[in-house]
């Protein structure tokens, strides 16, 4: 038994100082700069107009923040938070719960309240390069705890200006938002998005020319066409009079007839803008299209299929909105996100498709492919004619043959089709288990179990087997039972 490898990499490399190797290398730098000369400077500006480069009080702050392990434990805090606000119970406000979770909010925001005083004296407030609130995540830190701190200072008194006061606490939510800043990856993604906005906003307005032309095409095909009768019966507003009976089980009562028109229509653009977003959606189309397929006339009530066609419609709305547009979106974040990376590679000395050849010869595996030492034996020739290019097409075509055959299946079909059909299917289940066992003949079991197609094949076949033969013991002893009972009844009962 022997095998054969098979290594490939698509263009020459001349050097390869770069990529994730430059990346790599510049992080190993800069840590090995920051361990060697300590935590960042002081910037050269004084906090406050109060704490100077050298006041002792701005020295401990610049210490605490730089910690080692103070992102760390901040982040901490944030994910507890977070998940005290998951668990709050909504409904009843002054529960065991909710106290006990009151408590732990104080200890959070005087965590929160601690990070960002230090770092206002570290940084200071405004007026230099640097400062506190020149940073947007500093901005959004500063929001939430502020607004927790003014809700918790007017939580013992009651009033309607200090309710509402009081709903600042609803900043709590942005807390998780924090984590942005504090994992790189996270914040390349937000990134990513913030920067694909400028590209969205002309895809949007591409994708509201659009909704608007079928809007337009709906307003002509179905206004005035979804009223109806609560009485199915009517089809005309001036026969939609008086009462009529609803049977519900055994009970018949009277209910009045109410001429009424459908949740959503298409009688101006408007709504069916409107309209049209619903589908979109994806939730509740299937009772749009059922009310646009009844459509009959304007002014009347629908008739159960009328017009078939019009189904098209909304087949082409799909293409167009659901799949077309939406992928458009995702493709343009995916975009950005490469343009960013590419962007952050720019420096670099190669060209996007050697670095990419780097890449793929780095994670790159050797591709297996069993074959039998002894070419003079029968497994040798059985594995050559299995590989072979003529057999492979082969079981292709019967693979094509087979879903042909299990497409011709319909409902009420004769007798004699169905078991054409059946026969067609056990000839089918036979070939692709002789298939099966060539394959186990040419490649030995494990060596045939260990690619996961063989697998997959192995399973199938197994499986229509079974259900071949549980159809047959299933059928069998029924049709035996059909025919020695009959027998027993002459009158026919």
């Amino acid at each position: 038994m022997s095998d054969i490898y098979i290594f490939c990499c698509f263009a020459p490399v001349n050097n390869i100082d770069c990529g994730n190797f430059q990346l790599n290398e510049e992080k190993k730098d800069l840590e090995e700069e920051e361990a060697a000369n300590g935590p960042r400077q002081i910037l050269p500006y004084s906090s406050m107009f109060v704490f100077g480069q050298t006041n002792p009080v701005r020295r401990l702050c610049h210490y605490v923040v730089n910690l080692r392990y103070f992102e760390m434990c901040i982040l901490i805090v944030i994910t507890m938070s977070s998940i005290t606000l998951a668990a709050e119970d909504p409904v009843e406000a002054n529960a065991d719960r909710n106290i006990a979770l009151k408590y732990l909010d104080y200890v959070f925001t005087g965590v929160f309240t601690f990070e960002m005083v230090i770092k206002m004296i570290d940084l200071g407030l405004l007026l230099h390069p640097g400062s506190y609130f020149r940073d947007l995540w500093n901005i959004l830190d500063f929001i939430v705890v502020s607004g927790a701190l003014v809700a918790f200072a007017c939580s013992g008194t009651k009033g309607k200006d200090i309710n509402t006061i009081k709903s600042l606490r609803v900043l709590r939510v942005l807390r998780p938002l924090k984590t942005i800043k504090r994992l790189p990856k996270l914040k390349a993604v937000f990134d990513c998005v913030v920067n694909s906005l400028k590209n969205v906003l002309n895809i949007l307005i591409v994708y509201i020319l659009f909704m608007f032309i079928f809007a337009v095409i709906a307003v002509q095909l179905f206004k005035g066409k979804f009223f109806y009768c609560t009485d199915e019966s009517k089809g005309l507003e001036k026969d939609c009079r008086g009462q009529f009976l609803e049977y519900d089980g055994e009970e018949v009562t009277a209910q009045p007839r109410e001429w009424k028109k459908y949740e959503f229509h298409y009688d101006n653009v408007l709504w069916a803008f409107l309209t049209l977003f619903s589908v979109s959606t994806g939730e509740g189309w299937p009772l749009v299209l059922k009310h646009s397929v009844d459509a009959t006339y304007e002014d009347q009530g629908p008739s159960p299929g009328f017009r078939m066609e019009t189904s098209i419609f909304y087949v082409v709305y799909f293409v167009v909105f659901p799949f077309f547009f939406v992928n458009i979106f995702v493709a343009l974040i995916i975009i950005t996100f490469q343009e960013q990376g590419d962007k952050a590679m720019s420096e670099c000395s190669l060209e996007k498709n050697e670095r990419a050849c780097i890449d793929f010869a780095i994670n790159a595996r050797p591709l297996t492919r069993y074959m039998p030492e002894n070419k003079q034996s029968f497994q040798y020739k059985m594995w050559k004619f299995v590989v072979s290019s003529p057999f492979e097409y082969a079981i292709m075509t019967l693979i094509a043959l087979n879903t042909v055959v299990l497409m011709m299946k319909f409902y009420k079909a004769p007798t004699v089709y169905e078991s054409m059909l059946k026969y067609l299917n056990i000839i089918f289940t036979g070939l692709f288990t002789l298939e099966c066992i060539l394959k186990i003949i040419a490649f030995n079991p494990l060596n045939y179990l260990k690619e996961p197609w063989n697998v997959f094949d192995f399973v199938t076949v197994i499986g229509s087997i079974t259900d071949i033969l549980f159809t047959e013991i299933n059928v069998r002893p029924a049709a035996t039972l059909c025919n020695v009972t009959y027998p027993l009844h002459p009158t026919g009962n």
